[in-house]
Order: structure tokens, then C-alpha cells, then sequence
């Protein structure tokens, strides 16, 4: 088959109609979803963005041995090894960390690639701000961020007039072009979607977030702090920070749906498996947040929506447990494929046509240096690193976004190459989240089928759990070959490794 990978990047489950929403409007991904295996146990791996664009090309968890940074030298990306095959692969994406500083590299391996310029950080324009009366539709432009306010809105100043213009709008429409290039290829072809919206700036065309909050006339923030709400917004304003991620999103569904419209055109879904998934959810005033980062992984932000769509696999809602390492090993196997090595991930094909139950019993989650998680769709587990245990970036290229201190110089270990992190400092606070002192979160354990909003943290009633999942994970970690270092870190005590 050829396969199409669709990342919406920051896509909460809650927000699509064909995972319960009864309020914002995605016409075109619910009807995808009738034509799809729709997932209801799929589950982050590696958090954030990055991290979990390298789970999405080695089918491999990075979060146990390194944080936000490049591929490393040593990676067998799939798109390398699809085209080593004869496949065709291509990349379309506004996703500008692909590109930047201290990850920049994930477009090198493609056969082509297409940038669509103007997102976030993006460095398109120095002009002087002070000439270019920019409407920051805000009564204090500071509170939008400042990387948003020095790139994207003057990108938006003088590129953005229609809604043809805005970047998801540009990214699928490049893509859909791609594949009418690209479609005859006898080989046949692997297309990577990467759509930066729905994440942040909240910042859809004219009309989209109005649609939701018709009578708001205050700021609006596009750039939701990644802290704790009260004290930031008003109520009112957290519900139309709620409704410009509501305009992303049903925007972003608008332009997948004219993508879709031109691959059934081009009759190439007869042979087409079409994957969209997405990197984590995020906060939109849940447990008192707004942005993504500085508290528990709580369901909103790691149980994410996953839908499949395979030629001659009858559509269902499938309830087995997966992960976005399950993506590459699935492109693989429909490919036709054998990879280069083996993969942490498991194929979904054979679970898609119906020939297994399930490839896991129970999914790991976790941020670099900060937490892990593990979930089995009754209980989710968090366990959080202990502070005063050395942390070790495990590989040779840098980062730009550790979420700690500098790296120090390289070592080599029995766990391979390693550089120690400077854990002195923590500039994005997380450990210090919900009014706690320095150091750690406590563990907590919710019932996620019977308290959903996990309000209630069980860990300090069910020993039982605790201990079966604490052996849950040193199991994991044995079986992906953890650093010795890691599993200190999440108990404390030494061990064999």
C-alpha cells in the first residue's frame, strides 16, 4: 500500500466529534472516522512535540534516554528505509522545530520536502515592530508571548489576508498537490503530514472562533500561558481561549477534509492507508491549567485520538491500547517493507484486519528527566523522577529544549554514549506545579474509567496497584534496554540495570 501519516500536532481528543464532542464542529475527521479503525485507548509516548516526532520516524521510545533534540546519526528514520526500498517518500509540513536550532534535521531523509514558512519562531521577517502597526487584536500585546509577537504576527502582518493563506490551509493543499505529483510512482509513495495547528497561536481566520463565543469583545489570546489560569484570565476569557482552540481545530478539519476530498478525486484510496494521529492533547482550563506542561500528565493531554484508515479493513472503534511508536513498524508492514532493525513499536495491521486482540497490555508515557507513566485503560500511573539522582542525556547530538541545565561532556558508558545534565536549575517549574515545594511531584494513581476527570489520586490507598505498576515499568524498561541511570531515577535505589 502507499501510506499517508497525518499529524495534527496538539489535536485534544475531547474536541472531535467522533470522540464525544457535542460542540465543536469536525465534519470532515468524523467522517473520516466512518471510513476508519477509530482507537480509544491510544496513548502519548514520547512528550513533548519533539520527543514525539522521533517516536513518529524510529518507531522507538525516545523519552527514557533523551529529551527534545536532532535525530541522531545512528537513527534509521522510516522515510530512509522506504526509500532505500524504491518508495517514494515526501514531506509537507509548517512545523518549523523540524528546522530549527537544536532539532532541526527530521526533513533531511526524504526524497522531497516542503516548508511552509510563517509559524511560531519561524525567521522570516526583522523588520522593526514600531513601523508596522500590527494589530495584535490585544489590549497589552504582551500578553501574547514574545516569540509570537517578534515572528509569527509580523509574518501574519504581511502574508495572511485570506484564509487561504493561513498555514494549515497552505500545508494541505501542498500536500494534496504532492500526491497528484506523486501518485503514479510504480513503486509506490509515503507521504508525513506534519500541520503545526491546532497548537498554539490560537489564532484561526476571521470567523472560526466567533462562531463559539459570538458576544466576546475582549483580548484575544492567542498564547495560553503554560501555568495555572486563575490569576492570569478571567473566566471569560478562559472560555474564549477555548473557543479560538476550537476555531483551530474545526479549521484544520476544513482543510483535511479538501485533502481528502482530492485523494478520493485521484482514486488513489484503494490502495492508500491514511493514518492521522497526533503528538499529545493539551490544557484548556482542565485541573485549572491552560497550556501543556507543569503538572500531571492527565488525560487530556496524553490519552489522544488515533484513527486508521486501511483499503479492505471494515471500519470499527477498536478499544486495544496503543502508542505513536506503533506508526512506524504499521508503515512498514503495509508497505511491504522488512526495517532495518527491530523496533520498541508493534504493527497495527495485524490488529487492524482483525488476526490479533492487541500488541500491549499496557502503555508508557513520559517527559525527559521529569516523569513516567504508565497506563493499562483501567488505571494511570504516574511516577515522578527523583531530583537527586543524576540525569543523562543518552546520544551525541545537542538540544536547544532539555528542560534542564547544560550538557556535560561526552561519556562513554555501558549504556553507550551519555552526557550528564545540569539538573541545578529548572526553568520551566514543572516540579514546583500545584503549590508544591522544589523537588518532586507525589506519585499518583487515578481510576481514569470510573473518575475520569481524575480528581481523586488513589496512591497512597492501593499498595496492590502501586507495586504492580512499579513492576510494570521496571519490566518496560528491561525490555527497551533503559539506561540503569533512568530506573534510578524513577526509584532511587541502585539496581543491575
Amino acid at each position: 500500500m502507499n501510506t499517508v501519516h497525518v499529524i495534527m500536532d496538539t489535536l485534544k481528543r475531547s474536541y472531535l466529534g467522533c470522540y464525544g464532542s457535542d460542540w465543536v464542529q469536525t465534519p470532515n475527521l468524523d467522517r473520516f472516522a466512518e471510513r476508519s479503525v477509530v482507537f480509544d485507548n491510544a496513548f502519548v509516548a514520547s512528550f513533548p512535540c519533539m520527543p514525539a516526532r522521533r517516536d513518529f520516524v524510529t518507531g522507538n521510545y525516545e523519552f527514557p534516554f533523551r529529551g527534545w533534540g536532532p535525530l541522531e546519526e545512528s537513527d534509521k528514520p522510516v522515510a530512509e528505509q522506504l526509500s532505500a526500498a524504491g518508495i517514494t517518500t515526501g514531506l509537507v509540513t509548517d512545523h518549523y522545530h523540524l528546522f530549527r536550532d537544536g532539532s532541526g534535521n527530521y526533513h533531511w531523509r526524504y526524497d522531497s520536502w516542503q516548508f511552509i514558512r510563517g509559524i511560531e519562531g519561524d525567521k522570516v521577517y526583522s523588520d522593526p515592530a514600531e513601523g508596522l502597526d500590527i494589530d495584535f487584536q490585544c489590549s497589552n500585546p504582551n500578553r501574547i508571548s514574545r516569540v509570537y509577537r517578534d515572528y509569527y504576527c509580523k509574518y501574519k502582518h504581511f502574508e495572511m489576508k485570506d484564509e487561504e493563506d493561513w498555514p494549515a490551509a497552505r500545508t494541505f493543499a501542498t500536500a494534496g498537490d504532492w500526491v497528484n505529483r506523486n501518485h503514479t510512482h510504480r513503486s509506490g509513495f509515503h507521504l508525513q503530514i506534519d500541520s503545526f495547528p491546532p497548537h498554539e497561536p490560537f489564532d484561526p481566520p476571521p470567523g472560526y472562533a466567533e462562531a463559539y463565543a459570538p458576544d466576546y469583545n475582549g483580548d484575544r489570546l492567542i498564547t495560553p500561558a503554560y501555568a495555572r489560569w486563575e490569576g492570569n484570565y478571567a473566566a471569560e476569557e478562559v472560555a474564549f481561549i477555548q473557543a479560538l482552540y476550537a476555531g483551530n481545530i474545526t479549521h484544520v478539519d476544513a482543510c483535511f477534509g479538501r485533502f481528502m476530498d482530492e485523494l478520493d478525486e485521484l482514486g488513489v484510496l484503494d490502495d492508500t492507508m491514511v493514518i492521522v494521529t497526533t503528538d499529545h492533547g493539551t490544557y484548556t482550563g482542565d485541573h485549572g491549567w491552560t497550556g501543556k506542561l507543569g503538572s500531571y500528565q492527565y488525560e487530556c493531554v496524553g490519552h489522544i485520538p488515533m484513527m486508521v484508515y486501511c483499503p479492505g479493513v471494515t471500519p470499527r472503534r477498536e478499544a486495544a491500547l496503543v502508542q505513536n511508536v506503533d506508526i512506524v513498524p504499521t508503515l512498514f508492514d503495509a508497505s511491504g517493507v522488512t526495517p532495518a532493525e527491530p523496533m520498541h513499536g508493534a504493527s497495527l495491521l495485524p490488529l487492524l484486519r482483525g488476526e490479533t486482540e492487541g500488541v500491549r497490555e499496557c502503555a508508557h508515557s513520559g517527559f525527559f528527566g521529569r516523569y513516567h507513566v504508565v497506563n493499562d485503560g483501567r488505571y494511570a500511573f504516574h511516577l515522578w523522577h527523583q531530583p537527586d539522582q543524576p540525569l543523562y542525556w543518552h546520544g551525541l547530538q545537542s538540544s536547544e529544549f532539555v528542560g534542564a541545565g547544560e550538557l556535560g561532556r561526552v561519556e562513554d558508558s555501558d549504556d553507550g554514549y551519555r552526557r550528564l545534565v545540569d539538573t541545578s536549575t529548572d526553568p520551566i517549574g514543572a516540579y514546583r506545579a500545584e503549590g508544591g515545594e522544589a523537588g518532586v511531584l507525589p506519585m499518583a494513581l487515578f481510576d481514569v474509567v470510573n473518575d475520569p476527570g481524575q480528581t481523586e489520586n488513589l496512591a497512597g490507598t492501593r499498595p496492590d496497584l502501586i507495586a504492580r505498576y512499579s513492576a510494570e515499568i521496571r519490566t518496560f524498561c528491561e525490555e527497551i534496554g533503559a539506561p540503569a541511570t533512568y530506573v534510578r531515577r524513577l526509584f532511587g535505589e541502585e539496581t543491575d540495570g
